[in-house]
């Protein structure tokens, strides 16, 4: 899939009404996002939804393009941070009650906002977001290795990740209703825990 191009704000807000104004911008990016979609979004319609002129929005933000790719990357940032939370939350959990704790942790982070989530990744996840969620669920099983059947602990880490993302992302694009029905949780759970648990 195209990957959405990483362009910087152009200018940084210096002064807090300037702040105000981008924080303005990028929340009515996400509202719009989350309504309509990537394909409907224009410079014009956030302007008009975040209450200032297209000018004052082109002061900070060349064009649609670099609006969509700072919202991603908030949301990649938030992400990150919550899955390094959870990292730290797993320690000493049984490798089956971890793997429930992380399937959920995913489930919810989809359900928050399923629009959104889906209008950010449409272009995949950053390969390098990819890569270090790769080697921390890596290294977390390498530390649990007793517990874990996969003998290449590297690549049944990467295998679990994409399988759990693909599933987790497919439902919330296409029925997200069902993120919030727990039997969906534990299939989710019953497989990884089936690939991986000794």
């Amino acid at each position: 899939m195209p990957k959405v191009p990483q362009k910087a704000p152009r200018r940084r807000p210096s002064q807090r009404r300037s702040e105000e104004t981008v924080e303005l911008i990028i929340r009515a990016t996400a509202q719009v996002l989350s309504r309509d979609g990537v394909d409907h979004l224009t410079t014009n319609r956030v302007a008009e939804r975040a209450g200032v002129s297209v000018g004052s929005l082109y002061q900070y933000f060349p064009d649609k393009d670099a609006l969509i790719a700072e919202v991603r990357r908030r949301y990649e940032e938030t992400f990150r941070q919550r899955m390094l939370t959870l990292t730290g939350e797993l320690d000493g959990l049984p490798l089956t009650d971890a793997i429930a704790r992380v399937v959920r942790a995913l489930i919810d982070i989809h359900a928050e906002n399923p629009r959104l989530h889906n209008a950010v990744s449409a272009a995949g996840i950053d390969d390098r977001e990819r890569r270090l969620l790769h080697q921390l669920a890596a290294a977390w099983l390498e530390a649990r290795r007793d517990e874990v059947r996969r003998p290449n602990r590297s690549l049944a880490a990467a295998t679990a990740l994409d399988v759990a993302e693909s599933l987790i992302h497919g439902v919330a694009l296409r029925d997200p209703d069902r993120l919030a029905d727990e039997r969906f949780t534990e299939e989710v759970t019953d497989m990884l825990v089936r690939y991986l648990v000794r």
